[in-house]
């Protein structure tokens, strides 16, 4: 269990002197899956989330929808959450409940944008940007709402300057430094740059934690060069093989009429030391836990029979 609150763990992190790798995923599965790793955080990314919901990363999912996904990803792990807020779904009051609805799910921190409603998903045409004023009112709300409720709770101003109509480096850049001198931001997240040069120019301009994504290139440099630019985080998609590699196999399946490669890959998955098998290790509460407190809790009379099946002594 958790020593310490989801927020005040989640500003160790971004505000360590080194880059932190952070996994970034969809699933209350892949948060596990991190802390399991040894991971001290996780980021619920909005787009992945959508997109393993059935749904386009074009703002269809409401805030409650969002917090509930968030609520059963946090409560899945002891590690904190980093969740993407969208535009925080409305007027000023609705940025309010926003911040509420997510100190209430246990989440750690929040990143808010500066799209103009309905948003698109980052790094893609049609993203336009609301006024400065717009953009610095939505995120002092949330910073009200925060410092009112918990002031642990991370806001992270991101934005899409970059890739908006009108953008580039210099827009991003500009309103970077607007909401780190207007507003009570906690980090600056640049979203959508092109290359390493770009972001690297856009960290070395904003003080206090910053980060930015897009430009496949940046994943490709290395932790210390990375500190070295001020990027305080580097969220890492490591589940997009759970989306290409089930794609490519059910394609295969479907090409030879055949389910053998499947059967050939649980083959191979029950006999590799480092797969987790079927994924139920990771899971609350464990079956092993299950049988602690059915011996706790129940009668001996009422307990199953865990040793008389082939199962016996197995746990997952």
């Amino acid at each position: 269990m958790a020593l310490t609150s989801p927020g005040r763990a989640l500003r160790a992190i971004f505000e360590s002197p080194e880059t932190y790798i952070l996994p970034f995923g969809a699933l209350p599965l892949h948060a596990q899956m991190a802390e399991h790793a040894g991971y001290e955080a996780f980021q619920l990314s909005g787009g992945m989330s959508a997109w393993w919901n059935g749904v386009s990363d074009t703002g269809w999912l409401t805030l409650t929808e969002v917090v509930d996904y968030a609520r059963r990803t946090a409560r899945s792990v002891d590690i904190p959450l980093y969740c993407d807020a969208d535009t925080g779904y409305g007027a000023p009051i609705n940025v309010q409940r926003t911040v509420s609805e997510f100190i209430d799910a246990g989440v750690g921190g929040i990143h808010i944008e500066d799209q103009r409603e309905p948003k698109k998903s980052g790094g893609v045409a049609g993203v336009e940007l609301v006024p400065d004023a717009e953009a610095i009112g939505r995120l002092n709300a949330a910073i009200a709402a925060r410092d009112k409720l918990d002031a642990d709770f991370m806001i992270i101003a991101r934005t899409d300057g970059y890739g908006a109509a009108g953008g580039g480096v210099d827009e991003a850049i500009r309103r970077g430094l607007l909401y780190k001198a207007e507003t009570g931001a906690d980090v600056i997240f640049y979203e959508g740059f092109h290359t390493w040069d770009q972001a690297e120019l856009a960290l070395k301009e904003t003080p206090g934690p910053a980060y930015a994504i897009g430009a496949p290139m940046i994943g490709r440099k290395t932790v210390i060069e990375m500190t070295a630019a001020g990027q305080a985080i580097h969220p890492v998609p490591f589940m997009l093989p759970g989306v290409n590699e089930v794609w490519r196999m059910l394609m295969t399946m479907k090409a030879s009429g055949e389910a053998t490669v499947v059967a050939e890959y649980i083959d191979k998955m029950n006999t590799e030391p480092d797969f987790p098998g079927w994924g139920a290790k990771f899971g609350r509460p464990s079956t092993g836990y299950v049988r602690e407190t059915e011996e706790l809790f129940l009668p001996q009379s009422s307990r199953r029979d865990y040793e008389s099946t082939v199962h016996a002594g197995e746990e997952y």
